[in-house]
């Protein structure tokens, strides 16, 4: 599950500076609910929606929020406009990765790993097509697909990664260009699309079961 602007990009990082998981939920009210529940200290409410942090929420869904300070050893309950929504679609499919440009080469690892058929969910744009999650798409499935690949591609799988081969000289650029790119620099929230422009930056593998993103070493 790809939701390269920003929510697997800000899981990722989060996971490099020592949180515990995340427990994604598709709703708001579920989150508080939840949260309310467990009365636990060593999880926080993180989330956004509109690109906006929540009211009541200790962290939003900008990777520069999740420092070890905030999140070491915590567990994050998490809900955002498009990637947890499309996680918890995903709940039931054999295995399910974190992906982002971060993590790219190492999920491809993982993938590799499984020898299972690989579906690459884009979480979108409330619904519909983002050019960033197809484009980080296509990056992964040029990379499942090198050399001695015996990967068969769907039509689809196979324009991701001609539209990847297009803007892969500035992976930056392409993010900066694209519609919820231009919304976050709008907002205010331009440093988080060049944060989650880095290309390999992470050698983390986030797995998500049983309701829970944790890191399965």
């Amino acid at each position: 599950v790809i939701d390269s602007l920003r929510a697997t990009s800000t899981m990722l990082t989060a996971f490099e500076n020592g949180c515990a998981g995340f427990i994604p939920v598709a709703t708001i009210e579920e989150a508080r609910e939840l949260a309310a529940t467990l009365k636990d200290p060593n999880f926080l409410l993180g989330g956004e929606r509109g690109a906006r942090a929540l009211e009541g929420f200790q962290v939003g869904n900008s990777p520069r929020d999740y420092s070890s300070e905030k999140v070491k050893g915590k567990v994050v309950i998490m809900t955002t406009t498009n990637g947890t929504r499309a996680l918890v679609a995903a709940r039931r499919a054999g295995e399910v990765f974190i992906g982002a440009f971060l993590n790219l080469s190492a999920v491809c690892r993982r993938l590799e790993k499984s020898g299972r058929d690989v579906i690459i969910a884009c979480s979108g744009e409330k619904n519909l097509f983002c050019l960033e999650d197809f484009v980080c798409g296509g990056a992964m499935i040029a990379c499942l697909t090198g050399a001695g690949s015996s990967l068969v591609m769907t039509d689809a799988a196979r324009a991701a990664k001609i539209l990847y081969e297009h803007f892969s000289p500035d992976i930056c650029a392409m993010l900066e260009g694209s519609e919820w790119g231009q919304y976050l620099e709008g907002v205010g929230l331009g440093k988080d699309v060049r944060i989650c422009a880095q290309v390999d930056c992470s050698d983390l593998v986030p797995v998500y079961r049983d309701g829970k993103v944790f890191l399965d070493r």
